[in-house]
């Protein structure tokens, strides 16, 4: 089931299961869409949860509504993603007071989470997938490039470039290469799908990439988080063979910079998983990880 709050680019799946035990909050990653979670959200409503997401601006609905893809503002980009977000949980929590609310976090949408943490958020616990701790030296190259490309091309050009120090080359690990997103997952089926979809895998603007270096910069410091939340459960469950993460590395070094915040702090390493661990062939062993880490929040 979909429901449209303001826009299309919000959804509302509902569990039919007598007890209901919480709702869960979905922010997907990037060139992607809340669309290709079906599987994930199936699982999650079979045992007893709502599941509300939005497609992120220039993602998805979004784009079939005639919005550029993978661009989200002329001005403030990264806020007013963010800002979606936490109305996202607002409307969850305004329809559910009597239910927790949990946030399920990938990839670029992990970093989009992290930065509403300079205020209080009102969910039960957080799961971040496919995330990482990008090097500061890193986001300040990529952002003189995106600079360099933005003078060049505009903010709603794209870069080449850009595409090829990152996505393509975590898809080179992975040679003798099968299609231009083998990084993403092992199983072939699931790579088809998501390269045969065009609201996936397509270039962002190189706005969305300076909102992202932006963005990046204002979560990889320490300060920019409130005491508030310093109790939340946080739980960090990436691939080992995740070439987006250096094989893991980059996602422990956020657990152990994140570790400086959060209390309550957890990271697991699933074997023969790549970007997507709900989306690959082991994806059950990852699910009950998760949805144990659920039950204990």
């Amino acid at each position: 089931m979909t429901f449209n709050l303001t826009n299309s680019s919000m959804h509302k799946f509902l569990s039919n299961k007598h007890d209901i035990k919480g709702v869960m909050v979905i922010s997907h990653g990037m060139s992607e869409h809340i669309g290709r979670y079906k599987w994930l959200i199936s699982k999650l409503n079979n045992d007893g949860f709502h599941v509300i997401a939005c497609d992120h601006r220039g993602h998805g609905n979004n784009i079939k509504n005639g919005k550029i893809a993978g661009y989200f503002a002329n001005k403030n980009g990264w806020s007013k993603v963010t800002n979606d977000l936490r109305e996202v949980i607002n409307f969850s929590k305004s329809q559910y007071p009597e239910l927790h609310c949990y946030l399920l976090a990938h990839s670029m949408g992990s970093w989009i989470a992290l930065s509403m943490f300079d205020q209080k958020v009102d969910i039960r616990a957080m799961v971040l997938t496919g995330s990482s701790k990008i090097p500061n030296l890193l986001i300040y190259f990529q952002e003189i490039i995106i600079n360099i490309e933005i003078l060049l091309n505009g903010n709603e050009g794209v870069s080449k470039l850009i595409d090829n120090l990152t996505i393509r080359s975590f898809n080179n690990k992975f040679k003798p290469i099968k299609s231009p997103n083998d990084w993403i997952s092992s199983d072939e089926s699931n790579v088809n799908n998501y390269t045969s979809d065009p609201l996936c895998g397509f270039m962002v603007t190189n706005k969305l990439w300076l909102d992202l270096c932006h963005g990046l910069k204002r979560i990889f410091n320490i300060k920019f988080y409130s005491k508030l939340n310093e109790n939340l459960p946080v739980f960090i469950i990436s691939g080992e063979c995740d070439a987006a993460s250096s094989n893991g590395k980059l996602a422990t070094k956020l657990f152990k910079f994140l570790s400086n915040h959060f209390n309550n702090i957890k990271i697991e390493l699933i074997p023969n998983t790549r970007h997507e661990i709900f989306s690959e062939h082991n994806k059950e062993y990852s699910y009950k990880k998760f949805i144990s880490f659920i039950y204990q929040a």
